[in-house]
Order: C-alpha cells, then sequence, then structure tokens
C-alpha cells in the first residue's frame, strides 16, 4: 500500500511536486522487489490521494509487465456511477486486466461532506449499496437494450448505450469488496467477488471460513471460485520486518512515534471529524478518537524474516492468498528507510517463502 495520507491541504502548494515524487519512488520499488502496488482513495489528504485512477494509470506504465495494480479501496459514493465505470474499464483495458478493484464506502467525515453526501446516507453503507447496483447494470448493459434510467441520493441519469470501453476480457474488471461484516463476506461470495476479510477489527479467522463456505454453496463455475480464492484479501496495517526481532522491537517505536507526530498535525489542521483504519471492535468502535490514538498500530506484526513468515503463515493456512501489506515507516519523512527496510527484507526472504 503506497501512503502518504497525513499531509494537510494547508501544507505549502510547494509541496505537493515533492510528495508526489515520494509516491512515486515508493509505487515504483515495489513494482521492482516484486510487489503489486496498491492505492487508496482520500481527499484532502495529501496531494495524490483524491484521484487514485489517474496516479494509477501513471504507475502502471512503468511496472514490470507482470505486476497488478490494485485500489483498497476506491470510494464509490464519491463518483458518478457512469464515469466510474468507464475509469475502470479503460484501466483495466490498459493494464490487460492486471487491476484489481476494491470498492467500498470510504469514512465518515470531512470527506463525503465535500462530496455532496448526507452523513445518514454515507455511514449507513447505502449509498455505496445504490452505486453498486447501478454499476452492475451499467456492465450487463447492451446497445440496444430498453433505456436504463437510474437515480441514488446524489446521482441520476438515463443510458441508451453500452459502456465504452468494455472490461478488458470477463463483464467487469475484477472487484474486491470491503467486507465489514459477516454478511457483507456472505453477499461479497453469492455475488462472485473477492473480499477484503479482517477489517477494522473484524476475526479473519472466523470470516474466512464463513466466506470460503457461501462461496462454495453459491453455485459459481470453478474459474469464479479460483478468481475469488485468488484475490480475496487479508489487510495488515502495520507491518515493520528488521534483521532481528530486537531491532524490528526499537524501529516500531520509532516509526510509530513519527507517524502519530504526523497524524496529530494533520488533525490539529484540520476543520472536521477524520476517521482512518483502526483495530477497533467493529464498525462502530471505528471512531475519529481511535483513529488519532493510533489504534491501527497497536497490534504491529514485526520482527525479523523468519517470525513474520510465521504470522504469514497462518493467513495462509485460513486459505487466504493476498495481502495487502501497510509497512511502518513515512516514506515522506525520517523514518523512511525503516520502510524501505521492511520492504526489501520482505521481498527477498519473506515472499520467498510462500510462492
Amino acid at each position: 500500500m503506497v501512503l502518504s495520507m497525513y499531509v494537510d491541504a494547508d501544507e505549502s502548494r510547494a509541496e505537493d511536486e515533492r510528495l508526489l515524487q515520494v509516491a512515486i519512488e515508493q509505487a515504483l520499488l515495489a513494482g521492482e522487489l516484486g510487489f503489486n502496488p496498491w492505492f487508496t482513495e482520500h481527499h484532502f489528504r495529501g496531494p495524490w490521494h483524491s484521484a487514485p485512477i489517474q496516479f494509477a494509470a501513471y504507475i502502471a506504465s512503468q511496472l514490470p509487465e507482470d505486476r497488478h495494480i490494485g485500489f483498497g479501496v476506491l470510494s464509490v459514493p464519491y463518483h458518478h456511477p457512469v464515469r466510474l465505470v468507464e475509469q475502470m474499464n479503460l484501466l483495466d483495458q490498459l493494464t490487460k486486466g492486471r487491476t484489481l478493484f476494491g470498492l467500498g464506502s470510504g469514512f465518515p467525515g470531512i470527506e463525503p461532506a465535500s462530496a455532496g453526501l448526507s452523513v445518514e446516507y454515507h455511514g449507513s453503507g447505502q449509498a455505496t449499496r445504490d452505486s453498486l447496483a447501478v454499476m452492475e447494470r451499467l456492465w450487463d448493459y447492451e446497445t440496444g437494450d430498453e433505456p436504463y434510467e437510474f437515480e441514488t441520493g446524489n446521482w441520476h441519469g438515463r443510458v441508451e448505450k453500452r459502456i465504452m470501453p468494455s472490461a478488458y476480457r470477463a463483464r467487469r474488471p475484477t472487484i474486491i469488496r470491503t467486507a465489514r461484516t459477516n454478511e457483507a463476506a456472505i453477499d461479497a461470495a453469492k455475488r462472485g467477488w473477492p473480499a477484503f476479510l479482517g477489517v477494522l477489527g473484524a476475526d479473519i479467522t472466523e470470516q474466512a471460513p464463513i466466506y470460503h463456505e457461501a462461496l462454495a454453496k453459491a453455485g459459481h463455475t470453478d474459474e469464479v471460485i479460483a478468481e475469488c480464492l485468488r484475490w480475496s484479501t487479508v489487510d495488515w496495517l502495520s507491518v515493520l520486518v528488521a534483521p532481528t526481532d530486537e531491532e524490528a522491537e526499537a524501529l516500531v517505536i520509532e516509526a510509530r512515534t513519527e507517524r502519530l507526530e504526523l497524524r496529530e498535525r494533520f488533525l490539529r489542521n484540520s476543520s472536521g471529524e477524520v476517521h482512518g483504519p483502526t483495530l477497533s471492535t467493529g464498525p462502530a468502535s471505528a471512531t475519529p478518537a481511535a483513529f488519532a490514538a493510533g489504534s491501527d498500530m497497536s497490534r504491529v506484526i514485526f520482527g525479523n524474516p523468519d517470525t513474520v513468515a510465521k504470522h504469514v503463515a497462518r493467513i495462509s493456512d485460513l486459505g487466504m492468498n493476498h495481502l495487502l501489506i501497510r509497512f511502518l515507516g513515512e516514506w515522506h519523512g525520517r523514518t523512511r528507510p525503516i520502510a524501505e527496510q521492511s520492504m526489501r527484507l520482505f521481498a527477498d526472504e519473506v515472499m520467498p517463502q510462500f510462492i
């Protein structure tokens, strides 16, 4: 996961160019080391997160041909459904199907308000459900079908021709749906979608069997099931790899300290509530206060490569094949060497154990 989020819009305009270059460097190094670079969508939080599809398209053209790129996640309600489907299909074509589209709601707070979303409509998840229903119909729509009219809580339109371009080969691009609850995991399985499992405090040891059972019962083809199992994803919020366990433990303190410093400054300059990823128990506990206190770093995965590999093995044993890693260390700050060392050690000594 390429991140430089804790940068307020009040920061100097001159910083935008430097921060963009830092993010480019991180993404290209990730691709060079064998990772699939992933991006996320946030607004008023750094100079490139607000347009991640455009940023990813720029990066994709510079990666080795066998790399994928991904989004964790695109905030569906912020986009007109027609425009989002067009952009997803185009990037899917340009990368020859090697783009993974994590889709979700985004966090409550100042971002949805800027996109014209009400607290109730966005926070309940209904905005995302409405948009996804429209998008599914758009991927199926063919020229010559009866005109399709739609209206969500903040978008409307009338479609009379198919979306161009189509997705690369399948009916739609590869979608990975955020599953904060077991019900959401079951819904993703029934749709034949890979899922983000174990997010925001959800128990991956509970969710993975539930998802796999629902997937087996859904009546999908072997091809659909294989794709779901390949790309269903576990999100590791805070990971640090060092040559020894003792060094890793010391570096965790250093990296965590800088992240909290940057976050405190960001929140101090923010005019509204800011949410973020946490490890609190359930979505109801994922509050701005928990985010500010660093809940996402309350269970850091750290150690030497073999120690970290044992954690990976536990995920693999649950039948999960894709791991989204957020390494500790700020690429635009003083702890960049910590994050870069983690990336290199993970690529050189952890990943080969699972290939």
